[in-house]
């Protein structure tokens, strides 16, 4: 009977016991250690000579392509899209 309490109590409370000092160290030294380092991207990026677009609104984008929005568009074999203009098929 001692036996039994002993190979499986022990071992649980030494799990139980352990698995707290090791959180309260995991948790000390993550709050010791903080990650600090913050960056700004466009500044970050101008320094190794990459320049970014300037970024635009969905309606500005919009604008861009309305024109090929207005077309008249037909699906005439597979992916392939063509436009309709006046009776004539142009790919």
């Amino acid at each position: 009977m001692k036996r039994k309490h002993f190979r499986q109590f022990l071992p649980f409370v030494i799990l139980v016991i352990g698995g707290t000092f090791f959180i309260q160290e995991f948790v000390s030294l993550k709050y010791k250690y903080p990650k600090v380092t913050s960056y700004d991207l466009k500044i970050e990026t101008k320094k190794r000579g990459i320049e970014m677009k300037k970024s635009r609104t969905f309606e500005e984008e919009y604008e861009l392509i309305k024109h090929d929005i207005s077309r008249p568009w037909i699906l005439i074999i597979g992916k392939m899209f063509v436009y309709h203009d006046h009776g004539r098929i142009q790919a």
